[in-house]
């Protein structure tokens, strides 16, 4: 048997796959480019997922089974312990690769600079439904340094988007502790800043992977109580915390509240229509030294609240203004705002 190690890891983490899983395989077998192996870890599926996982004889496909469910980010983690290639894509089972995908990506990733953590893939997709992300393809450069890193993380948000537009090397992910299993919504958010404080990161137009929006996807079911706001308050705690040692802290306290707080208050309030009041108790109950006042909180926010439109243009000025007057990042050159790497 080969003891030759495959020059790409594709990570598959899978609960209850079906229909979409033997979408998601065939898109890997298929492709041109077949130096791959392609982890599977099913995280106790309930459905038929096993039996399916079962009929895969290719010897590059490893299937692990857990005896119970590690949590999403667990199971990534437990993924990343398997990966023998020094890059892993995580392509989850309910999307997968267009035709080509694997070497556009290899192509991108052997061009990187050494020090860049990861490629986001897709991002002209990952932005067609916000103001805010939009703003953000245009002033962002296409690469971007640790500084740059962490501020655009935490006026934009996840920029890769979805799990599944991401390629890195498998050491940086290891080397941060992998993900936080702590965190059941903003897993990926997390280690994604996390790992740019000292690496570089690349947003890349390529399109490679088509991520699958339905209704038993993860987002669906994971925030009934809420848990999404917590957890982003500790993100932002910790980007606050770094960004304060040279960008005045009161201005990325009003942004943070301003965007982050107003857009928690407005998924409380629609889930208010549906009887759901756990969303409310959590925006009202949480407590953190990045917000403002309680009756602040609530009464400047529920006005962007209710008009997002109105809180994104807001926040593109407020991101504009706090890219821009950063004296240690300085202003973008026009030239190179939207330059590809």
């Amino acid at each position: 048997m080969s003891t030759k190690k495959p020059a790409f890891s594709i990570l598959t983490p899978v609960w209850n796959g079906l229909p979409y899983i033997k979408e998601c395989v065939d898109s890997v077998l298929l492709q041109d480019f077949q130096d791959w192996e392609l982890i599977i870890s099913d995280n106790g599926s309930t459905d038929k997922t096993r039996d399916y996982l079962d009929t895969l004889t290719d010897p590059r496909i490893q299937v692990y089974k857990q005896e119970k469910n590690l949590g999403i980010d667990g199971n990534l983690n437990f993924l990343f312990t398997k990966a023998s290639a020094p890059v892993a894509h995580v392509l989850c089972a309910d999307d997968y690769f267009y035709p080509g995908a694997l070497g556009m990506i290899l192509q991108e990733w052997e061009s990187r600079p050494a020090n860049t953590a990861f490629i986001g893939f897709n991002w002209k997709k990952v932005i067609e439904h916000s103001i805010l992300a939009g703003y953000a393809y245009h002033l962002l450069p296409k690469r971007l340094d640790p500084k740059e890193s962490q501020l655009a993380f935490f006026l934009f948000g996840n920029m890769p988007g979805n799990l599944s537009n991401v390629t890195c090397d498998v050491e940086m992910v290891k080397a941060t502790g992998g993900f936080n299993e702590k965190l059941k919504q903003a897993g990926d958010f997390e280690i994604w800043a996390r790992i740019t404080r000292n690496k570089s990161m690349i947003l890349s137009d390529t399109e490679t992977v088509y991520v699958r929006r339905h209704d038993n996807t993860a987002t669906k079911y994971l925030n009934k109580q809420g848990q999404l706001f917590s957890e982003h308050v500790e993100i932002y705690e910790k980007l606050i915390e770094q960004l304060s040692t040279y960008i005045d802290r009161k201005k990325l306290i009003d942004y943070f509240n301003i965007e982050t707080c107003s857009f928690h208050l407005r998924h409380a309030i629609k889930a208010l229509f549906f009887g759901e009041v756990a969303n409310i108790k959590m925006y009202l109950g949480a407590k953190s030294p990045i917000f403002w006042p309680p009756w602040k909180r609530f009464f400047v926010c529920l006005p962007f609240a209710l008009y997002e439109t109105g809180r994104m243009h807001l926040n593109v000025s407020m991101a504009r203004k706090l890219w821009n007057e950063n004296e240690e990042l300085g202003p973008l050159p026009k030239s190179t705002t939207n330059a590809v790497v």
